[in-house]
Protein backbone atom coordinates (compact mmCIF):
# COMPACT_ATOMS: atom_id res chain seq x y z
CA UNK A 1 0.00 0.00 0.00
CA UNK A 2 1.55 3.30 -1.01
CA UNK A 3 0.49 6.87 -0.44
CA UNK A 4 -0.43 8.89 -3.46
CA UNK A 5 1.59 11.96 -4.37
CA UNK A 6 -0.76 14.54 -2.77
CA UNK A 7 -0.50 12.83 0.62
CA UNK A 8 3.30 12.82 0.43
CA UNK A 9 3.32 16.54 -0.38
CA UNK A 10 0.87 17.23 2.47
CA UNK A 11 3.02 15.31 4.96
CA UNK A 12 6.16 17.13 3.77
CA UNK A 13 4.45 20.51 4.15
CA UNK A 14 3.17 19.63 7.64
CA UNK A 15 6.64 18.45 8.66
CA UNK A 16 8.19 21.68 7.32
CA UNK A 17 5.67 23.73 9.33
CA UNK A 18 6.49 21.81 12.53
CA UNK A 19 10.23 22.26 11.99
CA UNK A 20 9.67 25.96 11.26
CA UNK A 21 7.68 26.41 14.47
CA UNK A 22 10.36 24.67 16.54
CA UNK A 23 13.07 26.89 15.03
CA UNK A 24 10.89 29.97 15.59
CA UNK A 25 10.33 29.14 19.26
CA UNK A 26 13.95 28.30 20.02
CA UNK A 27 15.84 30.86 17.96
CA UNK A 28 13.67 33.85 17.23
CA UNK A 29 11.29 34.21 20.18
CA UNK A 30 13.93 34.27 22.90
CA UNK A 31 15.95 37.31 23.90
CA UNK A 32 18.52 38.79 21.54
CA UNK A 33 22.18 38.03 22.25
CA UNK A 34 22.48 41.56 23.69
CA UNK A 35 19.58 40.84 26.05
CA UNK A 36 20.54 37.35 27.26
CA UNK A 37 22.74 38.68 30.11
CA UNK A 38 19.98 41.14 31.03
CA UNK A 39 17.41 38.34 31.20
CA UNK A 40 19.89 36.32 33.29
CA UNK A 41 20.19 39.27 35.69
CA UNK A 42 16.40 39.67 35.95
CA UNK A 43 15.88 35.91 36.41
CA UNK A 44 18.58 35.86 39.09
CA UNK A 45 16.81 38.71 40.87
CA UNK A 46 13.54 36.74 40.93
CA UNK A 47 15.26 33.62 42.24
CA UNK A 48 17.05 35.59 44.95
CA UNK A 49 13.79 37.25 46.01
CA UNK A 50 12.45 33.78 46.83
CA UNK A 51 15.68 32.93 48.66
CA UNK A 52 15.55 36.14 50.70
CA UNK A 53 11.87 35.62 51.48
CA UNK A 54 12.75 32.26 53.02
CA UNK A 55 15.23 33.96 55.39
CA UNK A 56 12.74 36.48 56.79
CA UNK A 57 11.97 35.92 60.45
CA UNK A 58 8.25 36.59 60.87
CA UNK A 59 8.77 37.22 64.59
CA UNK A 60 11.44 39.90 64.21
CA UNK A 61 8.95 42.76 64.03
CA UNK A 62 10.24 43.93 60.67
CA UNK A 63 13.83 44.21 61.86
CA UNK A 64 16.12 42.36 59.44
CA UNK A 65 18.13 39.50 60.86
CA UNK A 66 21.77 38.71 60.16
CA UNK A 67 20.58 35.86 57.90
CA UNK A 68 18.52 38.34 55.87
CA UNK A 69 21.45 40.73 55.62
CA UNK A 70 23.67 37.90 54.42
CA UNK A 71 21.09 36.91 51.80
CA UNK A 72 20.80 40.52 50.61
CA UNK A 73 24.60 40.82 50.41
CA UNK A 74 24.75 37.63 48.30
CA UNK A 75 22.00 39.07 46.07
CA UNK A 76 23.89 42.35 45.62
CA UNK A 77 27.13 40.51 44.82
CA UNK A 78 25.35 38.33 42.28
CA UNK A 79 23.74 41.36 40.67
CA UNK A 80 27.18 43.01 40.35
CA UNK A 81 28.60 39.87 38.71
CA UNK A 82 25.77 39.75 36.21
CA UNK A 83 25.90 43.49 35.49
CA UNK A 84 29.50 43.08 34.33
CA UNK A 85 28.30 40.69 31.62
CA UNK A 86 25.79 43.19 30.20
CA UNK A 87 27.44 44.93 27.27
CA UNK A 88 24.58 46.24 25.15
CA UNK A 89 24.71 49.99 24.55
CA UNK A 90 21.07 50.51 25.51
CA UNK A 91 21.11 48.42 28.69
CA UNK A 92 24.61 48.42 30.20
CA UNK A 93 24.14 51.67 32.13
CA UNK A 94 20.85 50.44 33.61
CA UNK A 95 22.43 47.13 34.62
CA UNK A 96 25.35 48.86 36.35
CA UNK A 97 22.98 51.28 38.08
CA UNK A 98 20.81 48.36 39.25
CA UNK A 99 23.84 46.55 40.68
CA UNK A 100 24.99 49.75 42.41
CA UNK A 101 21.56 50.25 43.95
CA UNK A 102 21.47 46.61 45.09
CA UNK A 103 24.79 47.13 46.85
CA UNK A 104 23.55 50.37 48.45
CA UNK A 105 20.41 48.58 49.64
CA UNK A 106 22.38 45.72 51.19
CA UNK A 107 24.74 48.18 52.91
CA UNK A 108 21.90 50.37 54.21
CA UNK A 109 20.14 47.32 55.65
CA UNK A 110 22.74 47.03 58.43
CA UNK A 111 22.23 50.67 59.45
CA UNK A 112 18.48 50.14 59.43
CA UNK A 113 18.75 47.01 61.60
CA UNK A 114 20.87 48.84 64.18
CA UNK A 115 18.54 51.87 64.24
CA UNK A 116 15.38 49.75 64.39
CA UNK A 117 16.65 47.59 67.25
CA UNK A 118 17.16 50.68 69.41
CA UNK A 119 13.63 52.00 68.84
CA UNK A 120 10.94 51.91 71.48
CA UNK A 121 7.74 50.08 70.53
CA UNK A 122 5.38 52.44 68.73
CA UNK A 123 8.11 54.95 67.90
CA UNK A 124 8.19 56.30 64.36
CA UNK A 125 10.26 54.42 61.82
CA UNK A 126 13.94 55.36 61.70
CA UNK A 127 15.08 57.54 58.81
CA UNK A 128 16.98 54.54 57.45
CA UNK A 129 13.62 52.96 56.63
CA UNK A 130 12.85 55.84 54.28
CA UNK A 131 16.28 55.54 52.72
CA UNK A 132 15.69 51.83 52.03
CA UNK A 133 12.28 52.64 50.58
CA UNK A 134 13.76 55.26 48.24
CA UNK A 135 16.48 52.85 47.07
CA UNK A 136 13.85 50.16 46.53
CA UNK A 137 11.84 52.49 44.27
CA UNK A 138 14.96 53.16 42.21
CA UNK A 139 15.71 49.43 41.99
CA UNK A 140 12.17 48.80 40.75
CA UNK A 141 12.53 51.55 38.14
CA UNK A 142 15.82 50.11 36.84
CA UNK A 143 14.39 46.60 36.68
CA UNK A 144 11.40 47.87 34.72
CA UNK A 145 13.68 49.72 32.30
CA UNK A 146 15.73 46.56 31.74
CA UNK A 147 12.64 44.38 31.41
CA UNK A 148 11.10 46.80 28.89
CA UNK A 149 14.33 46.93 26.88
CA UNK A 150 14.75 43.14 26.95
CA UNK A 151 11.40 41.33 27.15
CA UNK A 152 11.49 37.59 27.81
CA UNK A 153 10.04 36.91 24.36
CA UNK A 154 10.35 39.02 21.25
CA UNK A 155 7.31 39.93 19.21
CA UNK A 156 7.04 39.07 15.54
CA UNK A 157 7.19 42.79 14.71
CA UNK A 158 10.61 43.06 16.39
CA UNK A 159 12.11 40.76 13.78
CA UNK A 160 11.06 42.62 10.66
Amino acid sequence: MSLDRSWKIGIAVALAVVVGLVVWQTEFRGPTPECKPVRDMLDYNKAQAVQIESKIDKNSGGVPTIAEETAYRAWADGMAERAQKVTGDKVAANAVQLATLASQFASALDSYRIAAQGRAPGAPAPTEAYQLSAINVQITDQMKALSDACPAQRKLTDLF
